[in-house]
């Protein structure tokens, strides 16, 4: 976990940084708010394919063996974001970066392996809270820069550098101890069967799981892309001070993070989670309405909307419903759900922001209501101590 934890932490600071303009970059580019929806799609798409890839070969192979190479690889493809000249270029880094990221059940797979049932809400936010830390200096630094460079000579910088960070923090993931010895050769046949197996498990309170955090992230897909977009764009709120409200989120999540995860492994997975997702559907709400040039009403929404993280919840809930040998699986097929429903809404998004910006939020804040009431009534509360 240490090695994980200081490997987040490296690539987070840079990651924060570049989050913060993302789709503003696209703009300067050359795309517009449909282009950003297409460019997520085809990130989450092909996301949730190269996962199904990458969690046979972690429950197959072992961990570290997908981990360190396509952590690497992925550093490596982040580099076209900082070298693209227009926004097909974006596309094209957003498809080999996904292929790169096959080894995230991999990695949720080893943090699940190595916490004990009891601690995976408190362990999971011990684990983040460096790289929750350090990405507290990431929308500093895009602010800054944006403000002496200009956006798009900024975002060169910052993707360059989150890159070389990435890179190395493959190199430092070699010191990773392997989770997983049950190792099996490689087999198409096998994978499939496996697979069909895999999928028998979701009866029940896992397959309601992954419906809902599934469903839940892409309505965060749908609409958070386009934030930034709206904030500055149509709000009339400044760069600067879009970074200072973008600083300030992190910031809220460095101490909600842990809170979460301690409540999650006292109250219950299923409270925490719906807390997490209350706080989205009003904070999207409050963004929907919110008045033009009025940053103080914007600064509400987005911290409201991130108020109570549902992560730690989330994750210890999937650990406590999953065994050793098929988490690498399951998180695979997690993904595949997520992947695909996410591209499908990020591109509907798109074109409700062109036809009505703010319908984008309001369509994500009506639809997460019903999925929070579901959340708390249908969820179980984990594998927590019974008080």
């Amino acid at each position: 976990m240490t090695v994980l934890a200081i490997t987040w932490a490296l690539m987070s600071l840079f990651s924060s940084a570049t989050k913060v303009y993302s789709s503003l970059y696209i703009l300067e580019l050359g795309g517009g708010p449909l282009e950003v929806g297409i460019i997520s799609m085809a990130w989450m798409v092909v996301l949730a394919f190269s996962r199904l890839i990458g969690g046979y070969l972690a429950d197959t192979i072992g961990r570290k063996k997908i981990i360190v190479p396509m952590t690497i690889a992925y550093g490596l493809a982040s580099l076209l974001y900082a070298f693209a000249p227009d926004w097909t270029w974006i596309l094209l880094a957003s498809i080999l970066t996904s292929l790169a990221l096959m080894y995230q059940p991999a990695i949720q797979a080893i943090v699940a392996d190595t916490l004990p049932p009891e601690m995976r809400g408190r362990g999971i936010s011990a684990a983040n809270t460096l790289s929750q830390v350090t990405s507290l200096a990431g929308p500093p630094i895009a602010t800054v820069l944006v403000s002496v460079m200009g956006l798009v000579d900024a975002m060169r910088t910052l993707y360059l550098m989150s890159a070389l960070a990435i890179i190395g923090a493959g190199a430092i993931r070699l010191l990773l101890i392997e989770t997983h010895t049950n190792k099996a050769k490689i087999s198409f046949e096998m994978a499939l069967k496996e697979y069909v197996n895999a999928f028998k498990l979701l009866r029940g309170d896992l397959g309601k799981l992954l419906l809902i955090t599934s469903s839940v992230r892409s309505l965060y897909q749908m609409s958070f892309p386009f934030v930034q977009i709206y904030v500055v764009k149509e709000l009339g709120i400044s760069e600067e001070f879009w970074g200072i409200i973008s600083t300030l989120m992190s910031l809220e999540s460095v101490f909600t993070m842990p809170l979460s995860g301690f409540l999650a492994d006292k109250v219950g997975r299923n409270t925490v989670m719906a807390l997490g997702y209350a706080s989205g559907f009003i904070g999207l709400g409050m963004l929907a309405i919110a008045p033009r040039g009025d940053p103080l009403f914007v600064l509400a929404s987005m911290l409201t909307a991130v108020a109570f993280a549902s992560r730690p919840a989330a994750f210890a809930l999937m650990a406590d419903l999953t065994g050793t040998e098929v988490r690498g699986k399951i998180s695979a097929i997690s993904g595949l759900l997520e992947g695909n429903l996410s591209g499908a809404l990020s591109v509907l998004g798109g074109m409700i922001y062109d036809i009505y910006p703010p319908l984008t939020f309001c369509v994500a804040s009506l639809a997460l209501v019903p999925l929070t009431v579901a959340t708390w009534k249908l969820l179980p509360r984990g594998l927590i101590p019974k008080s």
